[in-house]
C-alpha cells in the first residue's frame, strides 16, 4: 500500500505542535521563538491550545477520509489526537522553564471535541441531503 498524501498534514501540524512545546521558556530569551513566547501572555497561550488542537483533529479527520467510514474515522481521530496532547503535555516537563499542565490537557481536548461535533454535523447534513436525493 502507496503512502497517502494526505497524511502529511496532520503529521507536519503535530510536528509543529512539537516545535512549539520544545521552545524553552528562560528568563533571558535568546532567540527569536523564545521572544515570541515572552511577548505572547501567558492567558493567551493556553487559549491557542483550543484552535491548535481543533486544527490537529480536522486535519486527521480529512487524512482519513477516504481511508475510513465516519465514525471508525472520528475515533481515531479522538485517539491519536487526545494521546498527542498527553505526549506533548509530558514533553514539556523536560523542556527548560516549560511544564506540563491538565488545563492544557483539557484545553486541547475542547479543541478536538469541538472539531468531532463540526464533523458529526457535517455527516449527518451529508447523509440528509443524500437520504433526499433519494426520495
Amino acid at each position: 500500500m502507496a503512502f497517502d498524501t494526505r497524511l502529511l498534514l496532520p503529521l507536519t501540524w503535530m510536528a509543529g505542535i512539537f516545535a512549539l512545546s520544545s521552545i524553552p521558556d528562560t528568563t533571558h530569551p535568546a532567540s527569536l521563538p523564545e521572544q515570541v513566547l515572552h511577548w505572547v501572555s501567558p492567558g493567551l497561550q493556553n487559549l491557542l491550545h483550543v484552535p491548535l488542537y481543533f486544527g490537529l483533529a480536522m486535519a486527521w479527520l480529512w487524512a482519513l477520509e477516504k481511508r475510513l467510514a465516519p465514525a471508525p474515522r472520528m475515533a481515531v481521530t479522538a485517539v491519536v489526537t487526545g494521546l498527542w496532547a498527553l505526549l506533548d503535555e509530558y514533553h514539556q516537563l523536560f523542556v527548560p522553564g516549560r511544564f506540563g499542565s491538565w488545563t492544557d490537557v483539557a484545553l486541547d481536548e475542547l479543541g478536538l471535541l469541538a472539531a468531532l461535533m463540526v464533523a458529526a454535523r457535517r455527516e449527518r447534513i451529508s447523509i440528509n441531503h443524500i437520504r433526499d436525493a433519494d426520495s
